[in-house]
């Protein structure tokens, strides 16, 4: 485990919880600008087993595992949730992806929903500028920089909302008031998350408390975490193969940040203190 992940941890603990997600979103940008993630799609940990087209399909294919992931989430929890825009998303004219990164999700979003405008809003700069860059030549697709705690948007500006690990930086409760807040009534928000040392059955509760306060119907919530370590485990040498290219002294913390074997939050999953879930809601 790095010195540094230690050291951040320590120093987080103690601090007050606008500073702790201060301090994670600068961790955030300096990864983006150091380390070679700027130059791949995605930035999560992906949903094994990967599935097609995203093993064939370019750009994807060279990260079918994280790609799979977002198409579980935007997808497959989607098709059959009432008044979620038709069996293939037919009718969803607006979708937004919350902390899209580089635009890998977008692209996912496109393949799946090319009639739709899709909007991506990330807080890192960087990333934003990435992701502008790499999908300006689709005109139905923009790549906005914004916070999700306050989002740039109107009221009910979006049909269809979906998100990948936002929600466990951004907190699930200011998270869901602002995604439904932008929803649209009779909108879908789908989402994943990821916590540590809570039970899938403490967290199911969280999700249907949120739910009632903030005017939307659990559609379903799923426990991913057994697909989503074995993507991790499955994933080890490309994530190795970059990680060698992240400068001194960042290496060692970029193995934390990865998941890597023999690092804490790896740890985590071996013990079974961490849980990886989906959420799929309604807007009444």
């Amino acid at each position: 485990m790095s010195f540094l992940y230690v050291l951040k941890r320590r120093i987080q603990r103690n601090l007050p919880k606008p500073l702790q997600r201060k301090l994670q979103e600068a961790i955030y940008f300096a990864l983006y600008r150091l380390s070679p993630a700027r130059h791949q799609n995605f930035f999560n940990s992906g949903f094994s087993p990967a599935e097609a087209p995203w093993t064939e399909l370019a750009p994807f294919d060279r990260e079918p595992l994280q790609a799979t992931l977002y198409d579980k989430v935007l997808w497959e929890l989607t098709r059959d949730a009432a008044g979620g825009g038709g069996a293939d998303g037919a009718d969803w004219a607006d979708i937004l992806d919350i902390g899209c990164g580089l635009g890998g999700g977008v692209q996912v979003a496109h393949h799946r929903f090319p009639q739709a405008r899709i909007t991506g809003v990330d807080v890192n700069s960087s990333a934003v500028s990435v992701g502008r860059k790499r999908l300006r030549h689709i005109p139905s697709i923009r790549i906005l920089q914004g916070n999700a705690r306050d989002l740039p948007f109107a009221d009910n500006s979006f049909d269809m909302i979906f998100s990948v690990g936002a929600a466990s930086y951004v907190g699930m409760d200011a998270f869901m008031q602002e995604a439904a807040r932008v929803l649209r009534p009779g909108g879908v928000l789908s989402f994943s998350v990821g916590y540590t040392d809570k039970a899938f059955s403490d967290q199911r509760g969280i999700v249907d408390a949120l739910c009632e306060k903030n005017g939307v119907d659990v559609h379903k919530v799923v426990d991913i975490t057994e697909n989503v370590f074995a993507a991790i485990a499955e994933d080890v040498p490309r994530r190795r193969e970059l990680i060698n290219r992240v400068p001194w002294p960042f290496r060692d913390y970029a193995l934390d940040w990865a998941d890597m074997p023999g690092t804490m939050r790896y740890q985590e999953y071996v013990d079974g203190r961490r849980l990886d879930y989906a959420v799929c809601c309604v807007k009444r």
